[in-house]
């Protein structure tokens, strides 16, 4: 994408869990396609609102955990 993505979870395509939430997994699997990962502990298995700020005005591309507030 040519620029930062801050995120706490990411899709996973294990049949078993849906988000890998673990710092240090995402990190082992991850490592040679990011530049850094950030240890904040654990996060949440519920998908979290995405909103593309490129725009002149936000827009929420999948709501979700968060509550967006104008």
């Amino acid at each position: 994408l040519g620029h930062p993505i801050l995120t706490t979870s990411i899709h996973d395509d294990d049949e078993i869990i849906e988000y890998t939430t673990d710092p240090e997994l995402i990190y082992e699997k991850y490592r040679k396609q990011v530049d850094m990962v950030i240890d904040g502990g654990y996060g949440s298995n519920e998908p979290s609102t995405v909103v593309d700020c490129t725009g002149d005005e936000p827009v929420i591309i999948r709501e979700g955990i968060g509550i967006p507030v104008e």
